[in-house]
């Protein structure tokens, strides 16, 4: 039962962090624990695995442009639902694989149609942009926070159910009840926007005339929308996809591999999906701390910070010889990632606006997932090719690097001089 009393934007966050939470358990994260046995058993190389982690980021860069204009005309409601439905059929198709091409093929299938399964998932970020201005990065983070609880949950239910019943079972069991529940939420509880159910973003009112006299209610926060065409001029744009890819490439080579890695020194895999289920709690945690300082300050200093936690993750990686290490540097992955994900999805709409933010997003992305996408198969060859993932981390590190120095000059964006002050974006003091 709806209470008229809580504001509809609340529902829709809590919404969108159950269609992350049940992601994860659609080959996202989990898809580590599905390598040993699928490489044994198919004779899988590593490299398929990291070809089918960056086919999904590329059949979503190739569609995502139009998926976000879809998602600003018509909203994310019916769009997602069927998203669901086309991942719950490559879910029952990964049950049949028998060869590394299925694998990619299907992952590519899987990030055509929308769920890309990297942080920048369009289903989330275009509609909490829409509901929220002031409140826009708390109800990033409590997103988060369902994907982070999915990571806590798929993890250890995944090794439990691939140990019991077979990996192939285990892609019908989870994808398939996964998807049904991502496509009733996108049917119930979705919605495209305040204004359609006769709302404000934040749950304020309408703002009154300025020539009336002030109401001793809070006015609806404002901001300025740019046009993508005006977007794209900017060298925050291309600063932003600069980052975004660079990002997306180191991250994509500790992503995959990192849970065979910890088996390769010796960790049994129960230990390793209870450190990831560790990392989950972390990253729930963390997510409510950047969500709270994006919204007190330019959230690209976040972002900047969430990149270095996830270099000292790396190093860590590097250094695992013992238990605890795997669950220290799991800890800072889930630090890392979950300030990331919050921290860049609430720096996007803050230097633009949310009106065309789907259409902004999804040209970006073209970009740079598609860039990103190199990270995990030059990781996979290198790996089948020096027995070791040391050198792509090596470089991975360094490219971080460079990655906190750009995203730390992007300066905010000035809206037009007859755009009216007292919006929600904050100074650069804060």
């Amino acid at each position: 039962m709806i209470n008229p009393k809580i504001f509809y934007g609340w529902y829709v966050v809590l919404g969108l962090g159950v269609v992350g939470m049940v992601s994860t358990g659609m080959g996202g994260v989990n898809l580590g624990l599905y390598i040993p046995p699928m490489s044994e058993s198919q004779g899988i190389p590593h490299s398929y695995f990291g070809l089918a982690f960056a086919a999904r980021l590329i059949g979503f860069s190739i569609t995502s442009w139009y998926l976000g204009i879809l998602l600003d005309r018509y909203g994310a409601r019916i769009p997602l639902a069927f998203t669901g439905f086309m991942a719950g059929l490559v879910m029952i198709g990964l049950s049949y694989l028998q060869s590394g091409w299925q694998l990619v093929l299907l992952y590519f299938i899987l990030g055509a149609v929308g769920l890309e399964g990297g942080g920048g998932n369009l289903y989330q970020v275009v509609p909490i942009s829409r509901w929220f201005i002031k409140k826009r990065g708390k109800a990033m983070s409590i997103t988060v926070m369902g994907t982070t609880l999915g990571v806590c949950i798929f993890s250890p239910l995944t090794e439990l159910v691939i140990s019991t019943v077979g990996w192939r079972m285990a892609w019908r069991l989870l994808g398939g009840s996964c998807s049904l529940i991502l496509i009733l939420v996108a049917l119930f509880v979705v919605r495209k926007d305040p204004e359609s159910m006769g709302l404000q973003p934040d749950g304020t009112v309408k703002p009154e005339p300025i020539s009336q006299t002030p109401s001793s209610t809070a006015p609806a926060a404002q901001e300025y929308s740019w046009t993508r065409k005006k977007a794209v001029r900017t060298y925050a744009f291309w600063a932003l996809v600069l980052v975004h890819g660079l990002r997306t490439f180191a991250n994509s080579t500790v992503q995959v591999f990192r849970i065979p890695h910890f088996i390769e020194q010796g960790i049994s895999p129960g230990i390793v999906a209870w450190a990831v289920s560790v990392e989950a709690i972390v990253a729930a945690v963390f997510s409510l701390i950047a969500g709270r300082l994006a919204d007190r300050m330019p959230p690209r200093f976040v972002v900047a910070g969430s990149i270095f936690l996830l270099i000292m993750m790396m190093l860590l990686t590097m250094n695992v010889t013992a238990p605890w290490h795997v669950f220290l540097a799991t800890a800072f992955y889930g630090a890392s990632a979950a300030s990331y994900v919050v921290a860049s999805n609430t720096l996007w709409p803050y230097l633009f606006g949310s009106e065309h933010i789907g259409s902004i997003r999804g040209i970006g992305m073209i970009l740079t997932i598609a860039f990103g996408a190199l990270g995990a198969p030059v990781c996979g060859i290198i790996k089948d090719t020096t027995g070791s993932y040391f050198p792509a981390w090596i470089i991975s590190i360094v490219i971080l690097s460079i990655v906190i120095v750009v995203v730390v000059s992007i300066q905010n964006l000035n809206p037009p001089d007859d755009f009216p002050t007292g919006g929600r974006r904050p100074t650069e003091d804060g």
